[in-house]
Parts: C-alpha cells; structure tokens; sequence
C-alpha cells in the first residue's frame, strides 16, 4: 500500500503545480519539467502541516486526522479566479476517498478528515470548533497565515494581481492586521492563541520598521 502522506502531497504536488502555472502563465524548465515561479499553495499547505506535528501533541489531538486534513484541506483550491465560485472545502472533501484510496490511511478516520476539512474555512468564529482535530486544523491554517513565513508567501504572489509598489505592500499589510487581531481572538486551542500572539506582535513590529523606513522622514544619524 501507498504511505498516505506520500500520496497527499503528490495529490496537492500535482494539482497546485498545475494551477499555479495556469495562475503565472509562465513556467522554468528544469531538466524538461515544468515548475512554477512560486507554489503559493504547496507553499502554505505545507506550513500548515508543519503547523500540525507541532500542535496536535500540546492538545491530544489525533496527529494522523489534522495531519491529513493539513495536507488535503487546500487539495481543490485555485488561486486567484472571479469567474468561479469558492467550493475548494466541498471539493477536496468529495475527493478524499479517491486520493486516500490504496494508501494506508486507516479508513475509520476518514469521516473526521472530512469534518475538519469541511469546517476550516473563515477567518474569525462566533465560537470554538469541536472536536479537537477540526478545531487544530483550523488553527493551524489560520496560524500559517502569520509571522515571518507569511510575509514571504503573501510578498511572492502580491504583485501577480495588479502592479504593486512598497508602499502598497505597507498599506495591505496594516490592513491586515486589523483582521489579524480577529483572528488570534478566535483561535481555538491555547498553545495556538500564545504562538498567534507571537506572531502577531512581529507582524505589527515588521509593518512598523517598514512604515519609519519608507513613509516616516529619517532622522539624521547622530554625529
């Protein structure tokens, strides 16, 4: 049988390779294979499981269920597309039972694969999820989208949707941390709401040196 966990990220590997080509228009050829500019998805997903093995320890949480619903919650997503409706949770939920088909994922976990995939998506909650791993999932994505990873992600896709200058970066950044502050309040598990806190602190520290650097006049060096 197939490891599981190698066959998600084959799954992920392949649609998100794909999708991001078709996102950039544009592909480096390496040894006569097409690779994307950048993997904006594979790039995320993959901190998000990262963001499970650490967390699912501290909480009890079945490692196995976050960790698959880490590495397949985002299996269907396309970047950026107006012309289409965000169905990306349903979607990869549908195609759990195919990708998982072969591999030694114990089939009983399934169902509460599906339940946290299903219930990732949204960026603050009215109150916390349950169980514990759909609850995990949901932090970790949410935590992957903060701190100095984040930047790095966000700062390599930014300029693919319309023509962006620092300044620009500066105001969507402290846009974003308004949004921020909901999200370390809605997070589910404490040791995710103490690293959420973290990282939002160096998020605020990292717009704050850009704005004195490229908006605020620079004070003249002492003699």
């Amino acid at each position: 049988m197939t490891p599981w966990r190698q066959a998600c990220e084959a799954a992920l590997r392949s649609f998100s390779d794909a999708d991001s080509i078709r996102f950039w228009g544009v592909a480096h050829e390496i040894d006569d294979v097409q690779a994307p500019i950048f993997n904006y998805r594979f790039e995320h997903t993959f901190a998000v499981v990262k963001m499970a093995r650490w967390l699912c320890p501290l909480t009890g949480a079945d490692l196995d269920v976050v960790e698959c619903a880490a590495w397949l919650h985002d299996v269907r997503k396309r970047l950026k597309d107006p012309h289409s409706k965000d169905t990306h949770a349903q979607d990869a939920s549908a195609d759990l039972d195919e990708i998982l088909t072969g591999t030694d994922f114990p089939s009983a976990k399934i169902p509460a694969v599906r339940h946290a995939i299903m219930h990732h998506v949204g960026l603050k909650l009215a109150k916390r999820l349950e169980p514990i791993e759909t609850a995990c999932l949901w932090d970790c994505d949410k935590l992957s989208k903060l701190g100095a990873a984040s930047l790095i992600h966000f700062g390599c896709i930014s300029g693919a949707f319309q023509p962006i200058t620092t300044e620009d970066i500066l105001h969507r950044g402290e846009s974003w941390l308004l949004l921020c502050e909901g999200i370390v309040a809605s997070f589910n598990t404490e040791p995710a709401k103490a690293e959420g806190t973290r990282r939002l602190a160096f998020l605020k520290s990292h717009y704050a040196q850009l704005r004195r650097e490229w908006v605020e006049p620079v004070e003249a060096c002492p003699p």
